[in-house]
């Protein structure tokens, strides 16, 4: 009989898929996970009559829950920054930047490291540490030791006061999805979402400060520590702590994937790396690490560039040397020439990354000539050093292990530079996602005594 499963789908018959999925987002067709427990009120600017009003919904038989609208601005200092750089891109972010989780990394997507303290809660379930939160997550020493939650936490402007939600009526932690659905207290301005993930970070938070004093408290005199005197779990923390550390709230653009192969490949987007050029790091850019000759003695001399080279340095200079975004793309690949990404459809040379995406590689010579001649300006350019590969499903299983969060949104979170922002890519992508992304990414603000 004839099967037409493996036969290949025209994008364009597709139509403007990406429209869609904003549309779907900023409506009730994809709730987060706050859909399934209550009303979040964070951002209102009157919380009695928010309150009284959702308390009568929530009573009325007639009424069914609906999903709080995905949030459409999440720094007004962000906007006011991108409308100074790329005027154009700072409108299209204005009336339609959006964002929600997804299952899988997609090409044209994000993936979003997330914190250790999620990595465990959401991680392998054979793995120590996850099996150690559990326990503790479970046990009624946590609930009456964590019942009371810090002042300066609870009132925190940065949290939405999604610290004070960690208590319920009782005084005693929220246990499970199914133990806090629908039971929001009219009177206090949280959701049950924000409890519940209050309650498991907190506790991760705990486990690891516990598990890490005990791994540091095995050092030597000299301040070393023999991995031989651990045992499986803290070796387990220690790998899980260093991995962390390399990728601390990574934000990485998918530019290539292999559906049956699981093969990937990610630029991180939000780790700057100058904003103007000299000539070594122009070349570096342009052309990647230059050939080289061992000369006597085992040293290492440059060859000599072309006259074409030559040509092509002075004229991305003369274009890019004093305003230029260039960020470290990953550990591999950072002797090959950089990759440039940007949203111009019609620049010669250029490809896009995945079709509907509106997001684009390529097109150097154009850009250069683009930029000389006025008609684009050097920050509608981004450029990656670097990369990092991902073979036979290596990144389906980091999203597995709870490390990444895949994440699709809309082209001017992936294009707007990464400058000094007021508030970091990695909290704005999640805070645009909304649901327990969000709260995670108010409980990691907490930390932040360099953010306002």
């Amino acid at each position: 009989d004839d099967d037409d499963d493996d036969d290949p789908i025209d994008p364009e018959s597709l139509g403007d898929w990406r429209a869609f999925r904003m549309n779907l987002a900023n409506s009730d067709g994809l709730p987060t996970a706050s859909a399934v427990d209550g009303v979040d009120f964070e951002g209102s600017t009157d919380s009695s009559s928010s309150v009284a009003s959702t308390a009568s919904s929530v009573t009325s038989a007639s009424a069914a829950p609906k999903s709080p609208a995905r949030p459409k601005s999440v720094s007004k200092q962000n906007e006011k920054l991108l409308n100074m750089q790329n005027a154009a891109l700072a409108d299209e972010y204005l009336n339609g930047a959006w964002a929600h989780e997804s299952a899988v990394p997609e090409c044209g997507g994000l993936v979003c490291r997330m914190p250790l303290e999620a990595e465990i809660y959401r991680g392998d379930p054979e793995s120590g540490m996850y099996r150690k939160l559990r326990v503790l997550l479970e046990s009624d020493e946590y609930d009456r030791t964590e019942g009371s939650i810090p002042t300066s936490l609870a009132s925190s402007a940065s949290t939405g006061g999604a610290a004070s939600a960690s208590v319920s009526s009782k005084g005693t932690m929220s246990r499970s999805r199914e133990d806090s659905a629908g039971e929001d207290d009219a009177d206090s301005p949280f959701s049950a979402l924000a409890a519940r993930t209050v309650f498991w970070y907190r506790g991760a938070e705990k486990l690891l400060k516990s598990e890490l004093l005990k791994i540091t408290s095995s050092a030597s005199s000299n301040g070393r520590i023999n991995p031989s005197d651990l045992d499986g779990d803290s070796m387990e923390l220690l790998q899980l702590y260093m991995e962390h550390q390399q990728t601390w709230q990574e934000v990485c653009l998918v530019v290539d994937r292999d559906e049956r192969t699981g093969a990937a490949k990610t630029l991180t987007i939000n780790r700057p790396m100058a904003f103007k050029l000299s000539e070594s790091l122009g070349r570096l850019v342009l052309f990647g690490a230059m050939q080289t000759d061992k000369g006597g003695g085992g040293a290492v001399n440059r060859k000599e560039g072309s006259g074409v080279e030559t040509q092509n340095i002075v004229k991305f200079l003369g274009a890019f040397e004093n305003e230029c975004g260039v960020y470290i793309g990953g550990p591999e690949g950072m002797d090959l020439p950089a990759v440039m990404v940007h949203g111009i459809d019609d620049l010669p040379g250029a490809v896009e990354i995945s079709p509907g995406t509106g997001i684009y590689r390529g097109g150097m010579e154009a850009a250069c000539d683009g930029v000389l001649s006025g008609k684009y300006k050097a920050l509608d350019f981004r450029f990656f050093i670097g990369h990092a590969n991902y073979e036979g499903g290596e990144l389906d299983e980091a999203v597995r292990m709870g490390k990444y969060q895949p994440v699709a949104c809309s082209r001017p979170l992936v294009l707007k530079q990464c400058i000094q922002l007021p508030k970091p890519l990695w909290h704005e992508v999640l805070e645009f996602c909304g649901g327990e992304l969000k709260e995670i990414s108010k409980l990691e603000f907490t930390k932040r005594d360099d953010l306002q």
